[in-house]
Parts: C-alpha cells; structure tokens; sequence
C-alpha cells in the first residue's frame, strides 16, 4: 500500500485581529517529505506508526501548523497548499490520504479553509480514499464530509491522544484499502454554541459524561469503526455552527444516522450544563481578600491564545495592580510594541511603559507606568505535552518587568500555554507566587505548584469570552444560548 501523510494545521479566531501568515507556520513547524521522521507532532508520530505497522510505503508529503490566530492569509494557504500539492502529484498512483489538520482554520476571504482544501484534493484523488483527524473543536461542514471518507477527532481536553488518533486512522485507512471495512461515516450537528470552560474531558463534567457513554458505544459494537464528539470552536462566524456527533460505521449507513442523532440529542439536552458562572478581574480580586490559599491561578479565558487571541489583555493585571498586596504576582502579555520600548534597556533600569491593548485596541485600554526590568530571554521553550509536545515554542524576545510586587512577563509573539512553558523558559519558579495569571481555559490544571491552590474563572472583554453569546455573530445567529428560547434543531451531513 502507498499512503501519504500530510497537512494545514492551525485554528481561527474570526474575532480577533491577529492574522495568520507564513512567518507564524515558519515559527510553528514546516516540515517537508523526509523531515516527517524528524518531527515530535503527536499526530504525525502516530500516523507513521501506524502505517509502518501495516507495511505501507510512506509518501511524506508536507505538514504544516501554526498557533491559533485571526484568519490565514490567502498567499499563505496557496503557498503552502501548492508545496504539499506538487509533492502529491508526484506520487499520483497512491492508494491512500490521511491529512492531520484542525477542523476550525478560515481564510481571509472567510471560507472554511480545511473545507475548502478537502474539496480541492477531492477533485484530484476522485478515486482513493482520503482520511482526515481533526481537533474535538472543528466546524464540521456538509462539504468536509462529503469529501472524504473518515474524520477521526481527538477524544480529550485537554488533548493528550492526538497520537492515539493518528495511528487509529492508518490503521482503518489501511483496512478500507485491503476491502476489509466500508467506512459509512454521518454527522449529527446540533444549535449547541458555547465556550469550552465546562467541556473538559476529565472529571465529571457534561462534556465528559457524554464523551465517556459516546466511546463506550463504540466499543461495545463491532461494526461501529469510530466515534467523534464536537464541541465547534465558537469563535467563529460561520453559517450553521453546530456541536454534535459522527459516527462511521462499517457499511451501515443508517446505524451511523441513528447513533450520531441520539447523541446529538443528548448534547441538546446536556445544553445548560456547558455554561458557567462568570466573574471579571476585579469581582475575582476583591473576593480573595479574606481566602487563605498558597496559590491562586487566575484564568482570563477572555484573552486566550490557544483560541485565537493575541494575548495582549492587562485587564486581569490593571486589577493585581489596583490590589497593591504585599504578595507577589507573575502575570503574562503579548506586547511587541512594549518590546521594542525596551530593547536597547538594561536589566535594572527603570523604564516608562504602556503594556497591553495595542495590537487589538478594541478591547481594552493599555495600563502605563513605570517598570524594572528583572530580566530578558529569546524566548524559545520546549513544549512538554499537548498538541505541540516535544516541539520549539517561539514567544519572540521577552522581558520580565516589575511593579512592586507585581511581575510580568511580555512576550513578542502569541503562543499556546500548555503547562506554563513561557514563565518556565524564564527561569521563573511558580510556586514562588500567590497570585498567577494565565489565559488558557483548560490547561492552566497542567500546572506544577505546590501547596492549596484555588482555580478562578475571570471573563473580560475580549476575542475568547466565556459568555461566547456577547460576540458580533452576523452569519451564525440561532444557537442556544444566543436565544435561550431557542429550539432544538439536528442536521445530518452523510
């Protein structure tokens, strides 16, 4: 068997002003043909495994991935898709395609970039099976299915089985190429449109509990190949964003109609328990005056990198500030133009800074005072786990700055926070720390402290709120909770 392996890996934020462009995948990781074998990406790691499992011959064609941002540039997508298009070309006589590739990227122009892909390729591989995995936060769209033959989603959040669902997805590929399954695959879409804050995988939340019933289905029959559950990235403005399930079955079609239905039904009926109580910066602060705990980690989902936002909210910070406490604070921001005031600065000086609010000026107002410098890195870290682990995170030149007590760290590039690697490449010990800001709405449980450590939930203005319903949809328009008076309404993709 002859299978190529490749892909465009990156997520969107249609809210946020922060645009994708070749320099982010250059900084994320371009890999070309034999490079593959190189790379630490989980994903491609697991398809290889599995293939070379199976004795495919390996076509290597060309995977690329980005942090989450704005929308991606069309120079971009056309550059990089033409790269990985001459490389397939070459190889025409394949009998197989996996593409590992997020499930939420959209261009410029607004079209559904994994879409819009799929549909191209199609066109040229009318033939030939083409499996692809995707992020449990995809936007699944009729086209998407209708151009491929499988979609495997990752089955954690936070996500920790991309491997997992790489080498899942050879290894069915290499079975629908020997004739041994029929991939009949459907997906059930419901008007379910919420943040992620309550759809961890682990514990006992909704997203779980459904997550656990919809594997467990899986498993206890035969003739069901794959099980996927959505949670679509809401910071999209897309037409009929929905959540819900797929289902492939092994050559029965109507099997996979009525089990993806029955659990999009359910996610309708779970629909409350995925939205949460929300407090902002200053609610948060001025309740922990009277808590005795080593560590509070103070989450603004708000401004939430790994979603698409640049970075850049002092919302959470301003409010430490205000607070004037005698404990230290370590807090993080994405500010280039704060880099750049201090550059030719040495570490101890004593400089004037505006921090925050002006890349994407929309949501906030920047905080200015005066500030030490405590110190400066280059910014390059290893991820430790998640979609990236084992790759070169790249935040750009960093400063550490201070206030009194109050800490921070203001990176040049946006990067995803998986379990505290930008604070960790400043040599910077957490639990030396009471109060802790970070901006991603899950992985801040990755986190190494110890001692009694309280979690809070803060939701300002900003690209990635917890309350998703306050952002300006124009093409999405009836989901719940926009209207909480909304009904239910399923679609089947098949």
């Amino acid at each position: 068997m002859k299978i190529a392996i490749g892909g465009i890996f990156t997520e969107s934020n249609q809210f946020s002003l922060n645009p994708i462009t070749v320099n982010e995948f250059k900084r994320g990781g371009i890999f070309r043909g034999s490079e593959f074998y190189e790379a630490s990406v989980p994903s491609i790691r697991g398809c290889i495994e599995g293939l070379n499992e199976e004795n495919a011959e390996i076509i290597p064609l060309l995977y690329a991935s980005a942090s989450p941002g704005g929308k991606i540039s069309l120079d971009t997508f056309e550059e990089l898709y033409s790269d990985l298009m001459a490389r397939l070309r070459q190889n025409m006589n394949l009998e197989g395609l996996i593409l590992n590739m997020h499930g939420a990227a959209v261009l410029e122009n607004g079209s559904h970039l994994d879409s819009a892909m799929l549909e191209r390729i199609r066109e040229e591989l009318c033939k030939i099976p083409i499996f692809i995995t995707v992020d449990l936060h995809a936007y699944i769209t009729e086209n998407l299915v209708r151009s491929c033959d499988a979609i495997l989603a990752w089955n954690t959040y936070p996500h920790r089985d991309m491997f997992d669902i790489g080498k899942k997805a050879a290894k069915l590929l290499s079975r629908t190429i020997r004739g041994e399954i029929n991939p009949k695959m459907v997906f059930s879409g419901v008007n379910v449109i919420t943040s992620a804050i309550n759809a961890s995988t682990d514990g006992p939340g909704p997203f779980a509990k459904l997550m656990a019933e919809q594997l467990k289905a899986e498993a206890d029959q035969d003739d069901i190949l794959s099980t996927s559950l959505f949670l679509c990235q809401p910071y999209l403005d897309q037409p009929n964003m929905m959540s819900g399930s797929l289902v492939i079955s092994n050559n029965d079609l109507h099997k996979a109609q009525r089990l993806s239905y029955e659990f999009a039904e359910k996610y309708w009926n779970k629909r409350v328990e995925f939205l949460s109580e929300t407090k902002s910066a200053i609610q948060v602060l001025d309740s922990l005056k009277s808590e005795e705990y080593d560590h509070h980690v103070l989450v603004e989902a708000s401004d939430c990198c790994g979603g698409g936002a640049i970075g850049d909210s002092v919302h959470t910070i301003r409010q430490l500030m205000r607070l004037n406490s005698d404990q230290k604070s370590l807090s993080i921001v994405v500010d280039p133009k704060a880099i750049n005031q201090l550059r030719d600065k040495n570490i101890g000086a004593i400089v004037k800074l505006k921090i925050g609010h002006q890349a994407d000026t929309k949501w906030g107002n920047p905080i200015e005072d005066n500030f030490e410098i405590i110190d400066k890195s280059a910014g390059l870290f290893t991820y430790q786990g998640g979609i990236w682990g084992g790759e070169t995170g790249d935040m750009g030149l960093s400063y550490l700055v201070k206030k009194s007590e109050n800490y921070i760290l203001i990176n040049s590039k946006p990067t995803y926070e998986w379990a505290g690697e930008q604070y960790h490449a400043m040599n910077l010990d957490l639990n030396n720390y009471k109060y802790i800001l970070v901006k991603n709405p899950m992985n801040y449980k990755n986190l190494k402290l110890t001692g009694r450590t309280k979690y809070h939930r803060i939701d300002e203005s900003g690209p990635t709120p917890i309350d998703v319903e306050k952002l300006p949809f124009t093409k999405s328009k009836e989901f719940f909770p926009k209207n909480l008076e909304e009904k239910m309404m399923i679609r089947q993709y098949l």
